[in-house]
């Protein structure tokens, strides 16, 4: 594999994260606007209040889909993350249940139609799914657009177990 080559990095684990927990960590003003959504967007890169280059055009993305999603910050403190080269970086999404085939079908438009991605773009994203039974399950996805189909299918799987 020569040095420019993309690696892939496809990873499914158990998360501790819960929908319930965002809620109750979640300032007050935040916690008002998510407690009724179904896909929320987490900040980036372990932080607070930080977020992707382009995550409020995913944001509409999603609602004009018809998926009631919001991001986890109040307007004040919210702040992006301008990182460089042509990856695309999607971000974190906390998905329920309920909206899994609706959200894969949408994330999947909004990279080939949306940013028109090519087969051989790299994309990194992060699907935090919520299990009927409350529980949840991490698929992180580092690799190429063509093949991100494998974390969609994860994501899928995940929501059809529980």
């Amino acid at each position: 594999m020569g040095i420019l080559e993309i690696q892939e990095k496809f990873e499914i684990e158990d998360s501790d994260l819960s929908f319930d927990q965002l809620v109750r960590e979640a300032p007050d003003e935040v916690a008002a606007t998510i407690n009724e959504k179904s896909v929320i967007i987490l900040p980036s890169h372990g932080t607070e209040s930080a977020f992707y280059t382009g995550t409020l055009d995913t944001l509409d993305f999603l609602n004009e889909e018809g998926l009631d999603a919001d991001i986890y910050v109040n307007d004040e403190e919210y702040k992006e993350l301008g990182l460089h080269g042509a990856d695309i970086w999607l971000g974190t999404y906390f998905v329920k249940n309920f909206v899994v085939p609706v959200f894969c079908s949408v994330i999947g438009a909004y990279l080939y139609e949306k940013l028109k991605a090519k087969k051989d773009d790299k994309v990194s994203v992060k699907f935090v799914v919520e299990k009927k039974n409350g529980e949840s399950c991490a698929v992180s996805y580092d690799g190429k657009v063509d093949d991100i189909g494998k974390a969609i299918d994860a994501v899928k799987r995940i929501s059809d177990e529980s």
